[in-house]
């Protein structure tokens, strides 16, 4: 819903721009795609599964968020006592792509490396927690990022079966999307109907926010 909010939100400023490319860009052609995200909306608000999924990769999100401090610091530990290994650096990437599955693998190592390397780590001032608390993260994110796949499947059925109504929304995405990148070729304003760059924005806006997945 953000991508098609910010849509019609440039679309209803461009409107006359529009109808001058197609003269089906009509302001009840405007007032149909409100109509439809509003239709989208109120059934995403009333599926119970798609609330609940969004908070839980909220949930995961904000703990990739939380771990990127101890593992900057443990970072500089593990380089002033002179270990060989880039595992941090691995993991901080991976929480950036969303690669969850990957920082839990990680962590595995991590806590391993960090075990066997104790007190040399712990004189270049690691904290005595930390290895505790790298367990920790690593328990709370296989919990979260398993609940959040058990309700991406319910939601999906659930989508599944309103796939006519997900449909006729895109219909309208990728009709102004097409005819928004033509008419405002070479422009800036050009970015605001090319989908990718603005689901680019949408994600460095979630990340700011904590928020969780991206939808239409």
């Amino acid at each position: 819903m953000p991508l098609a909010k910010d849509l019609i939100a440039s679309f209803s400023r461009d409107l006359l721009l529009f109808a001058e490319e197609d003269h089906n860009y009509t302001q009840a052609y405007k007032d149909a795609f409100q109509s439809k995200i509003a239709e989208v909306e109120q059934k995403e608000a009333s599926n119970t599964a798609l609330v609940q999924q969004k908070q839980a990769t909220q949930a995961l999100y904000l703990l990739g968020e939380d771990l990127k401090k101890p593992l900057k610091s443990l970072r500089i530990r593990i380089e002033r006592a002179g270990i060989p290994t880039n595992l941090t650096t691995q993991i901080l990437t991976d929480i950036k792509k969303r690669n969850f599955e990957g920082v839990g693998s990680k962590l595995t190592d991590l806590i391993s490396l960090v075990n066997a390397h104790l007190t040399l780590l712990q004189d270049k001032g690691m904290k005595s927690t930390i290895p505790q608390d790298l367990r920790d993260f690593q328990l709370a994110i296989a919990a979260k990022a398993d609940e959040q796949t058990q309700l991406m499947k319910k939601v999906a059925g659930i989508i599944g079966t309103q796939k006519e109504l997900y449909d006729g929304l895109y219909k309208y995405i990728s009709e102004i999307c097409e005819d928004g990148k033509l008419i405002f070729e070479g422009q800036q304003k050009a970015d605001e109907y090319i989908i990718k760059r603005m689901l680019a924005k949408l994600h460095v806006d979630k990340v700011k926010s904590g928020e969780g997945k991206i939808t239409f």
